[in-house]
């Protein structure tokens, strides 16, 4: 049993060195078999020896067959009861303490004292030097490489919420310029995109995008905004004189946005909380609302539900304006691939929501875009409004929209499309493909900039 155990610390210590080797070995094989390789790779290996310990342990002291029950029903109550307590301690201390690689080897250095000490007590000499002698030379001797010729990891954080890493990647420009551009990743996946020097102002478009088309509403007006990331549409609803409110559930936002990507937090009221929490509690009123949220590629089935959008009509003051920030696929050949996006207009409307909709319009399977849908709860005409000239191009001469920008550009059928309610939540069912898409692409992407160059994909 000890050497078994001896067997699952080294596997164990061995999974956060084996684990990149293996992703980037499996990356051509797509999301789905190319997880599925990998894990198996660096985690059925030590999960196995950990599985064989509880039926060892009840052969050992199942002294009597009429014992048999019982000995069998302690042991893996205890180890039920383990690994709840320790999957907690995992999840909400150590991974985001001392991030997942500390974590591996910390309960790699456990299993190998427990194994230490059985052996050892048994006089059994060879296992314990060939792991002492492991553990020495195998442990890193010196810090973990965080930067490249052209890239530079400046913050990576594990946590139950997910893996945050902010870097700086220099890339050379056609005027033969060499601006350094830093970018936010969640799980991976970009949130923030910005140019150092001009942090937090976004170089993507579509966060003034969103701030242009929420500035048909007056300066002062009350704003709430779902999801933060590095704080670029944050920052243009400041500008645009508005007084925020921002929901984000993970609370490392605000020094990652502040450290990271200038971001002033006293101008706006942060909130740490779930968006439909914060919608079903809040006595607080708003005149525009806008859903920014996403966990990495997936976006929350449980915020775009019939019963979450009635509860946001509670804190809507009239004629407010709804703005909704959704990747997927609109306007396709396919239909089933713009199912999640008509599915949640169809819910909208199904709520009595006035809703109208623009998006980046591309007919490629591989491509998927913003969709915005926007719309009242009330009369407030946004076609009118948006045909007036925009404010944000006062504040913001770079980016300039006019109506055509958030006009739709086809026509599209409802028949087929559901109102999403709690009780089946299938919207990300419904968009898979298109996460599927974006996790593919970007994992390309991540394997370019980190694994190639030896650099770290997590903490």
């Amino acid at each position: 049993m000890f050497i078994i155990v001896a067997i699952g610390s080294i596997l164990t210590f061995l999974a956060p060195i084996t684990g990149p080797i293996l992703m980037q070995a499996t990356s051509s094989y797509g999301v789905r078999l190319g997880s599925f390789l990998s894990v198996t790779g660096y985690l059925l290996p030590p999960l196995t020896c950990m599985g064989m310990v509880s039926p060892l342990i009840t052969q050992l002291i199942n002294l009597k067959r009429e014992d048999a029950g019982k000995s069998a029903g302690t042991v893996f109550s205890i180890s039920t009861l383990g690994g709840i307590l320790a999957t907690f301690l995992a999840g909400f201390y150590l991974i985001p303490e001392l991030g997942i690689r500390l974590t591996a080897y910390s309960t790699s250095l456990v299993l190998a004292i427990i194994a230490l000490y059985g052996l050892l007590t048994r006089r059994q000499i060879v296992i314990p030097v060939i792991l002492i002698v492991f553990m020495f030379i195998g442990f890193p001797k010196k810090a973990i490489k965080t930067s490249s010729q052209d890239l530079k990891i400046l913050y990576q954080s594990s946590g139950i919420l997910g893996e945050w890493t902010v870097f700086d990647k220099v890339e050379q420009q056609e005027n033969g310029a060499l601006p350094t551009f830093r970018r936010l990743l969640l799980n991976g996946i970009e949130q923030t995109f910005t140019q150092v020097g001009y942090e937090p102002y976004a170089t993507w478009s579509y966060p003034h995008k969103i701030a242009a088309l929420a500035g048909i509403k007056p300066a002062g007006s009350k704003a709430l905004l779902l999801g933060m990331g590095g704080g670029s549409i944050s920052s243009n609803l400041l500008n645009l004189g508005f007084d925020l409110d921002i929901v984000d559930l993970d609370q490392r936002v605000k020094y990652i946005s502040e450290t990271y990507f200038k971001y002033d937090a006293t101008k706006s009221n942060l909130i740490f909380d779930d968006a439909r929490h914060y919608i079903n509690q809040s006595k607080e009123k708003y005149d525009v609302v806008i859903f920014d949220l996403l966990n990495g590629e997936v976006q929350p089935s449980h915020v775009f539900t019939r019963e979450g959008f009635m509860a946001l009509k509670k804190i809507l003051n009239d004629d407010a304006l709804l703005i909704i920030n959704f990747q997927g696929r609109f306007g396709m050949k396919e239909p089933a691939l713009s199912l999640g996006p008509r599915s949640i207009f169809k819910t909208l409307e199904a709520c009595n929501y006035k809703m109208l909709f623009c998006e980046k319009v591309s007919e490629g399977r591989s491509m998927d875009g913003d969709i915005l849908f926007y719309g009242t709860n009330g009369n407030l005409d946004c076609k009118k409004l948006l045909q007036e000239p925009l404010r944000y191009s006062k504040i913001d001469s770079l980016e300039e929209f006019t109506y055509a920008d958030y006009s739709p550009t086809f026509k599209f059928s409802l028949n087929d499309a559901f109102v999403l309610v709690d009780n089946k939540p299938k919207l990300e069912l419904m968009n898979v493909t298109t996460i599927l898409d974006w996790r593919t692409n970007q994992m390309g992407v991540q394997e370019d900039l980190f694994l190639k160059k030896g650099l770290p994909l997590f903490h």
